[in-house]
């Protein structure tokens, strides 16, 4: 009986394993999504304390801010489609309770009723004399049959009340366990939500605050876009300084005068789109490629030709594969800067406060080249990081791996 209970258990757990495979799959994905979050927003706090250590606002301040208002949006959409896939499960474990109580009523009924008959007759001389009554061989051999066949069927009633039992039971665990699971959610959604609120209101102070220093923010983008001017001018010019000389040299091997190892690396590193390592170890890109809206003043569009990404003091900047060295300058605004070329790409590391490579060095990828620069003033570190293929202008953000 219990054998066959035990191959009943495990093939209805299979068929509800592979009936429940993609929303399991789903709430796994979610919940290290959840984790992840997490872990991103206790580094975004730490970089937010540390920004907000002199007690003045900046667009560096506000930037953070953003990011972990973001974040925590992410975290309660995250933690909402947890909890509606757990009062789906409910749901569904309430309405197969029901069938099964309704199902074990009905089994608990008749196996009562066969169990009372089966006690009337269970006097060995009653049977016998039900056999003899019998007005042939014939009938006899077909009340030896029911008896057999009765008793066979009253141990499988059994079973299947067992059985019946049994899912009930695990079914009701499940269901306990699911309302806690909801309870725990409910009160992480309630903690997310209230976090997220004080940011917003500590954001709106901000705002307010960058708005009064209007002419202030406005002298910092002309300056921002005048030192971005001169290093695009200064990597245009290294560009056609490239190209003039291999013109010179007669190099036939491509655009750009590449080397066929230079190809080859050009192409090895074309092929790694999305999979690049991030410049610095931790991070987040603070201000995006491209045009967009300035943060604080209204109808003004700034324009980054790479991505800034907001790092905490003292962090490493790293090469993102491997290449030369070509270029360190020093620029008014941007610090140091070091261009590392990879065949018909070139990748630009600007705002570093120092440098560990030489001019000439072949680097690998994560190869440390410098650090951050830490701007005391504001309180923030920021990597300006830029991608260019020969003449043309990349976005970073789609060259790196997703975080």
């Amino acid at each position: 009986m219990f054998k066959s209970l035990k191959l009943s258990l495990f093939f209805a757990a299979i068929v509800l394993l592979i009936s429940s495979s993609v929303s399991a799959q789903d709430i796994s994905k979610l919940k290290k999504q959840k984790e992840k979050n997490a872990k991103d927003i206790a580094y975004t706090q730490k970089l937010l304390k540390n920004t907000q250590k002199k007690k003045n606002v900046s667009l560096g301040l506000l930037s953070v801010l953003n990011r972990k208002i973001s974040l925590q949006e992410k975290l309660i959409r995250n933690i909402q489609k947890e909890l509606d896939y757990t009062d789906s499960k409910i749901g569904k474990t309430k309405k197969d309770i029901s069938t099964l109580e309704k199902k074990y009523e009905k089994l608990k009924n008749q196996y009562e009723k066969l169990i009372l008959y089966a006690h009337r007759q269970k006097n060995s001389r009653d049977k016998l004399m039900f056999l003899f009554a019998s007005k042939d061989f014939n009938q006899a051999y077909m009340r030896y049959k029911y008896l057999q066949q009765f008793s066979e069927f009253t141990r499988k009633r059994g079973e299947d009340l067992v059985e019946t039992k049994v899912d009930l039971d695990l079914k009701l665990d499940g269901l306990k366990l699911a309302k806690k699971e909801k309870q725990v959610l409910l009160a992480l959604n309630t903690k997310a939500s209230n976090n997220l609120s004080s940011q917003k209101s500590q954001q709106s102070s901000v705002l307010s605050q960058l708005k009064k220093k209007e002419r202030t923010l406005r002298r910092n983008l002309r300056t921002q876009r005048n030192n971005d001017k001169k290093l695009e001018n200064k990597i245009r010019k290294i560009i056609a300084d490239q190209a003039r000389l291999a013109k010179k040299k007669k190099n036939t091997s491509g655009a750009y005068g590449l080397t066929p190892e230079e190809k080859v690396l050009g192409v090895k590193f074309g092929q790694n789109k999305g999979k690049l390592p991030w410049p610095t170890p931790t991070g987040f890109i603070s201000q995006k490629f491209g045009q967009h809206a300035h943060p604080v003043l209204k109808h003004v569009r700034v324009n980054n030709d790479g991505v800034d990404i907001t790092t905490k003091p003292e962090s490493i900047c790293r090469a993102v594969f491997k290449g030369e060295v070509t270029h360190i300058l020093s620029m008014p605004g941007l610090n140091m800067v070091v261009i590392v070329k990879h065949g018909a790409y070139m990748t630009v590391y600007s705002n570093l406060a120092k440098v560990k490579v030489k001019k000439g060095d072949l680097v690998s990828a994560k190869e440390q080249i410098g650090v951050v620069y830490t701007d005391e003033k504001e309180n923030q570190t920021i990597l300006k990081f830029q991608m260019w293929k020969e003449t043309n202008k990349l976005n970073p953000a789609s060259w790196l791996l997703k975080q």
